[in-house]
């Protein structure tokens, strides 16, 4: 027979179990803001760890521009006007992915570029 002494420890056990996060759910997204103008983003450098969740706002200060990390598949045009472009992703892989500009804005179009750099979480935290 269990007192009813036991029985509201273990009601008060299972709530405070039910409340806290799981390691299965994951956390909010660490946001960046980016701004894009003729001819570069910033900031140009981007680090993250491997499992980190981002969330990338971009807005363009003067024409239209483009957003793009290929070998992440990420690719999202960047309107003229200050109007913000949202790109959500879970840094997977190790390693220095170019971001580019895919969408032409003039003669220094080339040289606006940035890097995302996406560590270990071993080399991240020393």
């Amino acid at each position: 027979m269990v007192s009813l002494r036991t029985a509201a420890l273990f009601a008060i056990l299972a709530f405070s179990i039910a409340d806290m996060p799981s390691s299965a759910q994951s956390v909010e997204p660490r946001i960046v803001e980016i701004t894009a103008h003729r001819f570069a983003f910033e900031p140009a450098a981007i680090e993250a760890t491997v499992g980190e969740r981002l969330q990338l706002v971009v807005r363009s200060e003067d024409g239209v521009h483009g957003f793009e990390i290929k070998k992440l598949k990420i690719k999202k045009e960047v309107p003229r006007g200050g109007e913000p472009v949202t790109i959500d992703f879970t840094a997977t892989t190790e390693g220095m992915f170019p971001i580019l500009c895919s969408e032409y804005c003039g003669k220094g179009h080339n040289d606006m570029t940035g890097t995302l750099i996406v560590r270990s979480v071993a080399s991240a935290n020393p």
